[in-house]
């Protein structure tokens, strides 16, 4: 009986932590990203989410037009571009900062930012409280899968 009890929990404690393993594929993803490609075309970005897991979530985005300048105070970005091309423009201040939803701070512009080019293959990091900004010129496009990730 001394035995059972400790295997038993030990059992028990792994049902209730496991969680389901999830694949994207590849033609899953591109399948998925060629969808928004028409919704972000009419609308400046599109985006789908592919899952939401407590402290992170993942999605993918498409831009046809330049972002709005963005700060989220208790998460990070973890951005793996798959196509098209960019400037990002990071750190620096957002003179118009206005709060969005809770931890969210949105703006037009950044002032005092690094600008660096960014394009297919790229990954990229931005701790929270990080101001950044896709700027995209005229007729490029876009396209990135995104972590989301509760700072510590």
């Amino acid at each position: 009986m001394k035995h059972i009890v400790p295997s038993l929990l030990l059992c028990l404690s792994s049902l209730i932590a496991a969680e389901r393993v999830e694949i994207w594929t590849s033609a899953d993803l591109k399948t998925s990203a060629a969808s928004l490609t028409s919704e972000a075309e009419a609308r400046s970005i599109a985006g789908k989410t592919l899952g939401s897991w407590g402290n992170h979530s993942a999605s993918l985005w498409r831009r046809a037009k330049s972002g709005e300048a963005e700060l989220h105070k208790t998460k990070i970005d973890l951005i793996v571009v798959e196509d098209g091309a960019a400037t990002l423009v990071t750190g620096g201040g957002i003179p118009d900062a206005h709060t969005t939803q809770p931890n969210e701070v949105r703006g037009s512009s950044i002032r005092g930012g690094v600008s660096r080019k960014i394009g297919p293959g790229d990954i990229i990091r931005i701790p929270p409280g990080t101001p950044h900004q896709f700027i995209l010129e005229k007729g490029q496009t876009i396209a990135y899968f995104a972590v989301k990730l509760a700072a510590r």
